[in-house]
């Protein structure tokens, strides 16, 4: 009787504890030079966003390049023209949370205003998680994550949440790459992202939950033992 009890009460405390909301500060990534992570890059505070945001330009050019790094350093920072086809690669360092979690990607876009000229799919192709000296992958490469109910107007703000699943590594980099298709010859103007991982929490209860219920099962168990035995 005791021990059926204490299980309980462990079942009882774990889903109080699990009913509690779990903080989850997230870290705001930088833009950097994949070859030694140097910050580079231009940002500006956009209060809709809610602070400092990467500030950039995608390609209307046929040129292909990385943020910040390519023409001088210029490369996606001043605006160009063109029917599109060139890509801009961004990669974005980050300090981890915590070794071996789970983590949701977030990136909250303003001011897309090329007219139709993002991509039909969406306004980036692709991401990929990397080791944050660039070598290994981490993820492999991460597609389809493209939101077609994007409108390309001033006024756009939208978030894109993507699940990362597990990452071993205290630091790491993402890289986005960026393509307009533009159906006209024009140009582009400046695009704002603020990009954060959030570690997906898994409930400190649940353990307690469990050997709560283990506890309870273990317990029935013997207690159907010693009926049987009297009978």
């Amino acid at each position: 009787m005791k021990f059926i009890k204490l299980a309980a009460t462990a079942v009882v405390a774990a889903a109080a504890l699990m009913a509690a909301p779990a903080a989850n500060a997230g870290i705001i990534g930088v833009t950097v030079d994949p070859d030694d992570n140097s910050i580079v890059g231009e940002t500006e505070v956009r209060p809709a966003l809610g602070g400092e945001a990467i500030r950039y330009f995608i390609p209307l050019g046929d040129d292909s390049g990385v943020y910040g790094v390519d023409d001088g350093g210029d490369f996606g920072l001043e605006a160009d023209n063109g029917n599109g086809g060139g890509t801009l690669s961004m990669y974005i360092l980050f300090d981890g949370v915590n070794v071996g979690s789970d983590y949701v990607l977030d990136i909250m876009f303003e001011d897309l205003d090329l007219v139709n000229a993002n991509d039909p799919n969406g306004f980036f192709e692709s991401l990929e998680v990397l080791s944050a000296d660039g070598l290994t992958s981490l993820t492999g490469l991460i597609t389809d994550i493209s939101n077609p109910l994007v409108a390309g107007d001033a006024s756009t703000q939208q978030l894109l949440s993507v699940f990362l699943g597990t990452i071993l590594s205290e630091a790491f980099v993402i890289r986005l790459d960026f393509v307009a298709d533009f159906s006209s010859r024009g140009t582009n103007t400046a695009e704002f992202l603020i990009a954060e991982i959030k570690e997906v929490p898994i409930p400190g209860a649940l353990p307690l939950f469990l050997a709560g219920i283990a506890g309870l099962g273990f317990a029935g168990r013997g207690k159907n033992k010693k009926s049987r035995q009297v009978a």
